[in-house]
């Protein structure tokens, strides 16, 4: 932990390593400020942990219903993505941080991203903006962690790691995502067979689960009527190409509506492609070397 340094001491620390210990600072401080410090105990032991109070409930009601209505004209123009093979009944809506000034505020409410920061760092970015609809009657998703075509060892440090909305409470029965409390630091796959140990992620509508891109989990099968809507905001490493490249579909002006943080998230900053090699994008080229604790 950093101190107050008295007037006519000299700081001898080398500047990048300065600026390190001020973003672990910022971390810290926007932990306790928030009054997440169980949050981070719950990431540490078990690799997820579900967040209350981050926005009203009429917010996730209206969350659900944009995801819905986006996913019906997906529907209309042949472009959604069925998640249980063509006759299931569970779909992906993609692209929404582009299709709504709604999703600008999720990505940006301070909670969930304070925890996502604490796993990734501030120089991590938004990989894609996705709702998850699960239908009755369609089999669970095969178990996975978020570090697709790393080779193993999987890093100690998540390459990416995800925000699920809950707009829907969330249970074994409602088709919740499983989980697998504390693989997150076993730095490999799933075996064959890891679904029958999981649990469900239980949580209450207008709460977000926010969870380690290591750990093993799953969308669950819905067993009772209707259909469970989530959202994921799923983030990634700078070096780490993007689901969804939304540097390019998004307008200067959503840009300008929002805190500094929004345009280096959906990529503003990122140093590659290099166009001119000038060397790189200047903004992105400030975290090349900034730390060396895994967080970034």
């Amino acid at each position: 932990m950093t101190s107050e340094k008295t007037v006519g001491d000299t700081d001898h620390r080398h500047p990048t390593m300065i600026d390190a210990h001020k973003r672990l600072d910022r971390m810290r401080d926007e932990i306790v400020r928030l009054d997440l410090t169980q949050n981070v105990l719950e990431l540490e032991l078990y690799g997820y942990t579900i967040v209350e109070d981050v926005k009203p409930l009429a917010f996730f009601d209206e969350l659900r219903e944009t995801i819905l209505r986006l996913g019906e004209e997906d529907r209309v123009a042949g472009k959604r993505i069925p998640l249980s093979g063509p006759n299931g009944k569970s779909y992906l809506v993609t692209w929404l941080l582009a299709r709504g000034r709604i999703f600008e505020e999720a990505v940006m409410a301070e909670k969930p991203l304070a925890l996502i920061t604490y796993l990734m760092g501030e120089s991590c970015q938004i990989s894609s903006n996705h709702g998850h609809v699960r239908g009755e009657g369609d089999p669970p998703q095969g178990m996975h962690t978020d570090a697709p075509m790393v080779p193993e060892p999987i890093p100690v440090a998540p390459v990416a790691s995800n925000m699920m909305w809950v707009t829907d409470d969330f249970s074994l029965e409602s088709g919740a995502t499983l989980v697998i409390p504390g693989s997150h630091k076993k730095q490999h796959n799933p075996f064959p067979g890891a679904l029958k140990q999981a649990v469900p992620m239980v949580a209450k509508k207008g709460s977000v689960a926010v969870f380690h891109g290591n750990l093993w989990h799953s969308a669950g099968a819905r067993t009772i009527p209707g259909e469970r809507v989530g959202m994921t905001v799923y983030f990634n490493r700078m070096y780490v190409r993007p689901q969804e490249d939304l540097n390019s579909v998004i307008s200067d002006d959503v840009v300008a509506r929002n805190p500094p943080r929004f345009a280096h998230l959906i990529g503003r900053n990122s140093p590659y492609p290099a166009k001119d090699f000038g060397f790189f994008n200047p903004k992105g080229a400030t975290y090349f070397g900034r730390t060396t604790d895994q967080r970034g």
